[in-house]
């Protein structure tokens, strides 16, 4: 014959999934999505078995569990109780109750079959076993309690919980070894594309450089033959050889960035490091920028609150940082407008500031600035053509002196970058 077991459960998810798992095992099986209804259907036809959650509204498990043992032709009908025993007080409420089994949530198929078996088959036991005649005081966390199950509630329910507590730790005793091997995994991946990114950058060191004699050569004769393009080529073949010219030096500002991102990636990039006045540099290097400028009627100031600033750094990768910095402030700065340089030191570090009046970069666009390739929305205003590849250059040189780069922009407010190089 089989038995009846009642699930009181108000969720319906978890209901429909233990009266699967129970119906698959061959139980009769009814449900009841709150205390008051699992009553009445228990008097209509006394169960096996009660399986109730605990959180209910109306009456929760507690409750319905006290109304059961407290009746004298239901008292020995078993009361299991879903619980996720975050809180020892849940087994002190469990035996005030009378409950006589527990099993936490998510509980495991295999698990709770057994504990329904082992419940069932001990029924017997369990109605044979009279209750206390009179119960018992307890002090818990400070507060008393009183318990009056019968004595093979109590073992069950003690037991029960016991289980609970070996059944979880088997089960965090397998995650972490699952863990384990995704780890050894991982790690074994991480190899195996260390291994890649190494290829990838042997790769692009080797193209940069195999491409970039034959680009420079391709550049010098453009240049060569733009200086006397006036007396032997018509103005048509002079727009030719200015575009062959500029996409030349495009070219090989790009294959130098590659080298550049190569050379950093493999982790070889090597600093030679001098004390050198940071003043003197900015202002050889700003009056280099200056020519570009004048073309496009932009002004480039520069301050110092120092006359000199003597400092430990790599004078040609920080030259590479302005370089990259300023002309990116003329090349996105309007005409008829200014770009202020600004050099300034305390205590710990020297600053360096970049301040367009240009068009700004849109906010949900900052985020990928310094990533390889990165570009934004925003337009040069001269036609200057970008590699992608500057800004996070910067960057790799900025950290590899322990310094800082960032930025604050608005849009058609302009930009700052800074530079934070430690003293």
């Amino acid at each position: 014959m089989l038995k009846e077991i009642l699930i009181v459960e108000d969720s319906p998810t978890q209901l429909e999934q233990l009266r699967f798992i129970l119906e698959q095992n061959g139980y009769l099986v009814k449900t009841a999505r709150e205390g008051v209804s699992a009553l009445k259907l228990i008097h209509e036809k006394k169960p096996e078995l009660v399986i109730s959650d605990i959180v209910m509204p109306e009456l929760d498990g507690y409750s319905l569990c006290r109304i059961i043992k407290e009746d004298s032709d239901l008292k020995d009908l078993p009361v299991m109780l879903l619980t996720n025993l975050s809180d020892p007080q849940d087994v002190i409420k469990g035996l005030q109750a009378g409950a006589d089994n527990f099993l936490t949530k998510p509980y495991n198929e295999h698990f709770l079959l057994s504990r329904i078996s082992y419940i069932l088959l001990n029924k017997e036991l369990r109605t044979g076993s009279s209750s206390s005649d009179m119960g018992i005081d307890i002090y818990f966390s400070g507060r008393k309690y009183f318990i009056n199950s019968n004595r093979m509630q109590i073992i069950d329910l003690l037991l029960s919980t016991y289980e609970n507590a070996i059944q979880k730790n088997a089960e965090l005793a397998e995650a972490n070894q699952q863990l384990v091997a995704m780890h050894r995994e991982i790690a074994k991946k991480n190899q195996e594309l260390e291994k890649l990114n190494q290829d990838k950058n042997k790769f692009l060191q080797i193209a940069a450089h195999d491409i970039r004699n034959p680009v420079t050569a391709i550049l010098s004769f453009s240049m060569m033959l733009l200086d006397e393009s006036k007396e032997k080529f018509s103005e048509d073949e002079a727009e030719f050889l200015k575009i062959i010219q500029e996409s030349s030096e495009f070219l090989l500002k790009l294959l130098n960035e590659l080298l550049d991102i190569s050379v950093i990636e493999s982790g070889q990039l090597h600093l030679r490091i001098d004390e050198l006045d940071l003043v003197k540099l900015m202002k050889s290097n700003i009056a280099i920028h200056k020519v570009m400028a004048e073309r496009k009627k932009i002004t480039v100031n520069f301050k110092s609150d120092n006359k000199e600033i003597f400092a430990h750094f790599d004078q040609v990768k920080i030259e590479q940082v302005l370089n990259n910095l300023i002309s990116n402030a003329i090349k996105f700065s309007l005409p008829d407008s200014e770009v202020n340089v600004l050099l300034t030191k305390n205590d710990r570090q020297i600053i360096l500031m970049v301040i367009d009046n240009g068009q700004g970069i849109p906010k949900d666009e900052q985020e990928k600035l310094f990533h390889p390739f990165a570009k934004t929305s925003v337009q040069s205003t001269g036609g200057e053509r970008s590699t992608g590849l500057g800004l996070s250059i910067c960057k790799k040189i900025v950290e590899a002196h322990n310094g800082k780069i960032w930025f604050d922009s608005e849009t058609n407010k302009g930009s700052t970058f800074y530079v934070a190089l430690p003293i």
